[in-house]
């Protein structure tokens, strides 16, 4: 039911069940979001005490509405939003998304109101994105769906969002704004009742729109199911796409808080780890992490004939073009400690880097193009390290010195980017006085970081995700078990009054009983 998905990302026409005349209520602030993001299709406000929302004629139900709906955004407590569904469902709707809060993640009739809503519309092919969560958005020019309680509509760009917390959408979308960051799709899934991440996944791999997908989770109801989508998507013949996961309640007072948030069930994180790593998610730490590596992700090679997307470096080799000896050795300690390695450049490439540089400049790996650089020494050096054949990617640090061209040493770094198959990497290093060059690099895709640190861990990154696409692929084997032969062993030991089996005795006891 991937495809019916298409009705929560694409709707033709919207009714907000819920909608309110009151500013600062969420049915009122959804409502004005999809209003001012100017969404692209029909939308309805349902409001049975309200004449209009928004200048908006108000229907009474989603019955009255004359026209086809394909979403309702349905904003009510757990009973009356059961009512609305099943009108809804009559209506002939296609997705629902529920914001509304009350359901599992408080039990009793909450949960039994949820289980409810999803069995009639499973019986009905509808889908239920929720309850509990932000709601959807799909910045694409063809669409511009904002059907969130957040304010802030993010700039079109080739990123998927998943997450199962709401409110961390918002500081997401925050965030993403300060970085130019772009989305292609958005969505908060709450409680998954019905939608879960092995379905999103499955649906933006088949989006020609996503390149990248960022995950937030608290915890995994189908991991089999979940494992078996993750690798068709990472590691398939058709659009590999790197997934990126950061996972939450590490801790048991972290569990227990994502309990009580979606009604989550904690898990043991050396299970989670051993998931991600069969299935080639990246595992990242903070959101901070998760921007760095999909800003390196995103960026699409224009110049590259391979089936990939993004850049990534058939090695581990590093050369570093910086003006500050200081950053360079911090990149150098970050670079090895990241799972790489200071390439070793050429003799050629030194002699170009000779007739190019000062001689106070410093010719080997690190390259030290000396605090007075202008940009044509920035783009001699840069050129003639990421032709050499023993380099299998750039970074390019920048401080600001009163004599540097910021924007200018940026556009050579662009035109470079683009001759060149292998990534490149930039730190400019400030917040002011670098903003003109960060804002080109950003415009123009070129990853750029604050720290040199965050560069070399994403190229770190990079490498190995370049080493799932290239790992050697095993033929698959079948395992067989014998559950009722297992039953027999486990019962054998209960009756003896043992609680436990150790491995050895295990398979001891599993050849006398065969």
């Amino acid at each position: 039911m991937v495809d019916n998905l298409d009705a929560i990302f694409s709707p033709q026409s919207l009714a907000v069940v819920g909608a309110s005349k009151t500013p600062g209520k969420v049915g009122h602030d959804i409502f004005v979001n999809i209003l001012k993001g100017g969404y692209r299709g029909t939308l309805y406000p349902v409001n049975p005490k309200a004449r209009s929302v928004s200048s908006v004629t108000a229907y009474p139900t989603i019955s009255d509405i004359s026209g086809s709906v394909d979403l309702a955004m349905v904003i009510l407590p757990p009973r009356p939003a059961l009512t609305a569904v099943k009108e809804a469902i009559d209506k002939g709707i296609k997705g629902v998304v529920i914001v509304s809060a009350g359901f599992r993640e408080v039990g009793g009739e909450g949960l039994e109101i949820e289980n409810t809503i999803v069995g009639l519309c499973r019986e009905a092919g509808v889908r239920v994105v929720g309850p509990n969560c932000l709601g959807v958005i799909n910045p694409l020019a063809n669409v511009r769906l904002n059907a969130s309680f957040s304010a802030r509509m993010p700039k079109p760009g080739n990123i998927s969002f998943i997450s199962q917390s709401g409110a961390l959408c918002t500081a997401v979308l925050d965030f993403a704004a300060d970085r130019d960051f772009g989305f292609s799709k958005f969505i908060s899934i709450g409680n998954k009742a019905d939608i879960d991440e092995p379905d999103l996944l499955r649906y933006f791999h088949q989006d020609e729109d996503t390149e990248v997908i960022m995950l937030y989770l608290e915890e995994l109801r189908r991991g089999p199911e979940f494992i078996e989508a993750v690798k068709e998507i990472t590691s398939g013949d058709i659009r590999p796409t790197p997934v990126l996961v950061i996972k939450s309640g590490r801790t048991a007072a972290g569990a227990q808080a994502a309990a009580s948030h979606t009604g989550a069930l904690a898990g043991t994180e050396g299970v989670y780890d051993a998931i991600f790593q069969q299935s080639g998610i990246i595992r990242v730490d903070s959101i901070d992490e998760l921007f760095d590596f999909a800003t390196a992700f995103a960026y699409k090679n224009e110049s590259a004939l391979g089936k990939f997307r993004c850049k990534v470096p058939a090695g581990n080799r590093v050369a570093i073009v910086t003006n500050a000896g200081g950053p360079g050795i911090v990149a150098t300690d970050m670079t090895v400690t990241s799972g790489l390695q200071l390439a070793k450049l050429q003799e050629e490439t030194i002699e170009v880097l000779a007739s190019h540089l000062p001689e106070t400049a410093n010719l080997q790996n690190p390259v030290d193009v000396i605090g007075d650089a202008p940009m044509d020494r920035y783009e001699n050096a840069l050129a003639a390290v990421i032709r050499d054949e023993g380099v299998d990617g750039a970074l390019v640090i920048l401080t600001p010195q009163s004599m540097t061209d910021v924007l200018g040493t940026a556009e050579a770094i662009v035109r470079i980017a683009r001759r060149s198959p292998k990534p490149i990497l930039c730190c400019f290093m400030g917040i002011i006085d670098v903003s003109s060059g960060v804002r080109y690099l950003q415009e123009h895709g070129v990853p750029v970081f604050k720290f040199p640190e965050n560069a070399a861990k994403t190229f770190g990154t990079l490498y190995q995700y370049s080493r799932w696409l290239n790992r050697q692929r095993m033929a698959q084997f079948d395992l067989h078990h014998n559950s009722s032969r297992a039953c027999r062993i486990v019962q054998d030991w209960l009756d003896a009054g043992k609680t436990h089996i150790g491995e050895l005795e295990g398979i001891e006891h599993g050849h006398q009983s065969s």
